[in-house]
């Protein structure tokens, strides 16, 4: 005679129905931040993980003058930008610094008649 075992299961009530249903409706934003960060998670542990192997190899010194290297390269073009939007406004400047000293000289070299008698009103020391 062969005994058989029979498993009762009851449905268990706990009063957390508004949470699973605030769980179910928030699982797909949840599921789309995770696929969302995943690349970034991925690359730290990446960049993570070689800086230890690169402290552990020594090789920091080298690292570091790559990703000056590195970062120049990727700030040159920014550098670029603004030097050939400010450029031309410090060429208007220079051409009215010119200027200005052109119209001083040029006044510095007129007689005038009625100052040629007067005094400074100051003394050198």
């Amino acid at each position: 005679m062969r005994a058989t075992n029979t498993i009762r299961t009851e449905a268990v009530e706990n009063g957390n129905t508004a949470k699973n249903v605030a769980l179910f409706l928030a699982a797909p934003f949840i599921g789309l931040a995770y696929a969302v960060m995943l690349p970034f998670v991925g690359m730290a542990m990446l960049i993570w993980t070689a800086g230890k192997a690169l402290v552990a190899a020594g090789a920091v010194g080298y690292v570091v003058r790559l990703l000056k290297g590195v970062a120049l390269l990727v700030a040159a073009p920014f550098i670029g930008l603004v030097y050939a939007v400010t450029f031309p406004f410090v060429g208007i400047a220079m051409l009215l610094w010119t200027a200005v000293n052109a119209l001083a000289a040029t006044l510095a070299k007129i007689e005038m008649p009625g100052l040629h008698g007067m005094a400074p009103n100051y003394r050198l020391a």
